[in-house]
C-alpha cells in the first residue's frame, strides 16, 4: 500500500474507532443503567458529604444540594456498631455560609464528630413503631407465593385496613412517618414488605420487577388482613409502592373491596420515569434503548405499567396523591395528569418536595391533607 493510500484511509480508520467507542459507550449506559434500575440495593439515602461541626444542638455541613434540601430528614452515619448505626434528625435549614449549611440536630443515636461521612434520608424513624413513635404493634409474617414476608401490624378499631407499600430499594420505615395520623383515625394498618425486601424472599431472577410482580405480595397482606378481620382496604403506596398498588387494582380479586387510595410521588408510568432520567443527564436520545433494555432484562411490559391509558379501575374511587415538585424521578405532569383525569382524585402538589419528601418539606400541611381524607374511612365513634 502506497504512503498515499495509506494517509487517505487513517481518518476512516480512525472515525471507525470513534463510532465503535460511542456505541460501546451508549451500550454500557443503556446496560448498565437498566441494571441499575432492577439491581435491589436497599438504600434510599443521598451523600450528604462530611460534618463540618457539632455543638449545642445544630450541625454544620458542606453546602451541597443534599444539604440544602427544605425540610426534616433522617442524618445517617456509620458507626463501630456497624454501617448505618449512627441516626439523627436534623431540622429546616438556619443559616448559610458560602461553604456551609448549619441545621437543628436532635434525637442523636451514635458518636458523631467533625470528619464524619453522612447521608440524609427522607425517613427520619429508623426503628419500629414502638421504638420510633411509642406505637404499639405486632410483628407478623404474611405468607406469600415465594415465601414469608415480615410486617408490622398496628391495632385499630375498625374493619378497614390501611395497607402501607413502600417503593423501591426502600423500607416500610418509609409508612411511620404518616403512621400516627392513621393511628388518630382509628385504622388498623399494616406495613409490609414484599419480595427483594430485606428479610423477605428474593424474585426468582433477583431483579426488581417495578410492581408487575410485587403486587402479588400485596395480595397476600391482603389475605392476610381478611383472616385478621379486615373486610375493606385504603392502600397507600409511595413511589414504586405507587406502581404495586395500581397493578393490584388491575389484578387482584380483592380489588373491589379497596375503598381509596393514597398515592406519594407515585410511579404511574415507568416508560415517562425512565425517558426523565435520560433528559436529566443529557441522554434523552438514549431512552427508547433504554426501555428496552429495562423491558429485555427485567421480563418487563412497561406498556402494561402506564397507568395513564388506563385508569378505569380508579374512576370509583376517592384518592389523595401527594407530588413533589422538585421530584428528580417521578414527572409532577404525570401526576397531575392521573389525578386531573379521575373524579375523586385530590391532588396535592408540594413545592421544593424531593421524591416522597413531601411529608418532610411539610408535616403539618400533610398530616393535616391525610387526617381529612382517611377520616372517611374512620369507624363509626
Amino acid at each position: 500500500m502506497s504512503r498515499t493510500e495509506t494517509r487517505r484511509r487513517w481518518p476512516w480508520f480512525t472515525l471507525g474507532g470513534v463510532a465503535v467507542a460511542a456505541i460501546a459507550g451508549c451500550a454500557l449506559v443503556v446496560f448498565g443503567g437498566a441494571q441499575l434500575l432492577l439491581t435491589p440495593h436497599h438504600d434510599t439515602s443521598t451523600h450528604a458529604g462530611t460534618v463540618i461541626a457539632v455543638s449545642d444542638g445544630e450541625v454544620t455541613l458542606r453546602a451541597m444540594a443534599a444539604t440544602k434540601r427544605v425540610g426534616t430528614y433522617g442524618l445517617v452515619w456509620d458507626t463501630d456498631a456497624g454501617p448505618g448505626t449512627g441516626t439523627a434528625t436534623i431540622g429546616p435549614v438556619t443559616r448559610t455560609t458560602a461553604d456551609t449549611v448549619i441545621r437543628p440536630i436532635s434525637n442523636i443515636s451514635g458518636s458523631l464528630r467533625a470528619g464524619t461521612a453522612v447521608t440524609l434520608n427522607p425517613n427520619i424513624y429508623t426503628g419500629d413503631p414502638e421504638s420510633s413513635l411509642g406505637i404499639p404493634f405486632s410483628p407478623v409474617t404474611v405468607s406469600g407465593e415465594l415465601g414469608a414476608m415480615p410486617a408490622w401490624q398496628v391495632p385499630g378499631d375498625g374493619d378497614t385496613w390501611v395497607l402501607f407499600v413502600h417503593g423501591i430499594d426502600g423500607q416500610r420505615e418509609s409508612g411511620l412517618r404518616p403512621l400516627p395520623t392513621l393511628v388518630d383515625a382509628g385504622l388498623p394498618t399494616l406495613l409490609i414488605t414484599y419480595r427483594n425486601d430485606v428479610d423477605a424472599p428474593a424474585s426468582p431472577t433477583g431483579l426488581i420487577a417495578l410492581g408487575q410482580t410485587e403486587w402479588r405480595d400485596l395480595e397476600a397482606a391482603a389475605d392476610y388482613a381478611i383472616g385478621q378481620g379486615a373486610t375493606d382496604f385504603v392502600l397507600y403506596g409511595d413511589s414504586m409502592g405507587g406502581s404495586i398498588v395500581t397493578r393490584f387494582m388491575h389484578e387482584s380479586p380483592h380489588a373491589a373491596r379497596v375503598r381509596g387510595l393514597v398515592l406519594d410521588s407515585p410511579v404511574l408510568n415507568w416508560s415517562g420515569v425512565l425517558q426523565g432520567q435520560a433528559d436529566r443527564f443529557g441522554l434523552g436520545f438514549l431512552s427508547s434503548p433504554l426501555q428496552a433494555a429495562v423491558a429485555w432484562r427485567g421480563g418487563i411490559d412497561l406498556a402494561e405499567l402506564d397507568e395513564l391509558d388506563q385508569t378505569a379501575p380508579f374512576e370509583h374511587l376517592p384518592i389523595l396523591l401527594f407530588q413533589g415538585l422538585a421530584d428528580p424521578l417521578v414527572p409532577h405532569a404525570e401526576s397531575e395528569a392521573f389525578a386531573a383525569s379521575l373524579p375523586h382524585a385530590r391532588y396535592v402538589p408540594v413545592a421544593d418536595a424531593g421524591h416522597i419528601q413531601s411529608w418532610n418539606v411539610d408535616p403539618g400541611s400533610y398530616e393535616g391533607a391525610l387526617a381529612e381524607f382517611v377520616a372517611q374511612f374512620a369507624p363509626a365513634a
